[in-house]
């Protein structure tokens, strides 16, 4: 019945809920987002490179304050050294490291929609009944899944987003992406959980 019968099931809530973007920060400063279009929107920070010079700037300071030839050695010296571990090569550990607050931003963001398509089938559940109206579970089924889908597929492309960056990090420091994998595994089984969670909390509410 559910896969073959038709019901009317907008919703402009439902569809604020699906609609309201992801944003995910990156390690680098930069976010992922999806536009209105479903197309990956990738923005980074352009201060960086300002950034960079003003770290730099103490040096020159030092030198316009009239220091001697002997602390701009010094300076040169300790210029020297954050090149040098500025070069060091970071670990896997590292890397996957850096974004894992982004995974776990993305989950949370996940879970805060779920959980408020959740309440709002609740709340409609409880008026139809209160309102001594036919409750029709096929409706509730298509409506709610669908939206759930819906989600899920935005949350399948920003996660993608931000496992293509791991990825991109990790060849970038010469390891192989596979390393990355772990993440995708546990995406996965998140994933699994929630919609078995969707599922165990519609069938309890019925």
């Amino acid at each position: 019945m559910f896969k073959f019968k038709e019901y009317e099931v907008a919703d402009e809530a439902v569809k604020e809920i699906v609609a309201d973007p992801y944003k995910v920060e990156l390690p680098d400063g930069g976010t992922i987002f999806i536009n209105q279009k479903g197309e990956v929107i990738e923005e980074t920070v352009i201060e960086k490179n300002t950034n960079t010079v003003t770290t730099s700037s103490p040096s020159n300071s030092d030198m316009l304050a009239g220091k001697t030839a002997g602390p701009s050695s010094n300076t040169t010296s300790t210029s020297s050294s954050t090149t040098k571990t500025s070069t060091e090569k970071p670990t896997v550990a590292t890397i996957k490291g850096k974004y894992r607050p982004a995974l776990e931003g993305l989950e949370t963001q996940a879970d805060d929609k779920i959980n408020a398509l959740v309440g709002h089938a609740v709340a409609e559940y409880q008026d139809k009944k209160a309102s001594g109206e036919k409750v029709d579970f096929g409706y509730f089924y298509n409506k709610y899944m669908t939206a759930a889908s819906d989600l899920e597929a935005n949350t399948d492309t920003i996660f993608q987003a931000v496992l293509d960056a791991v990825e991109k990090d990790l060849a970038a420091n010469g390891y192989d992406k596979s390393y990355a994998q772990s993440f995708k595994d546990e995406y996965e089984a998140t994933k699994k959980a929630r919609r078995d969670n969707l599922l165990s909390k519609a069938l309890g509410n019925r």
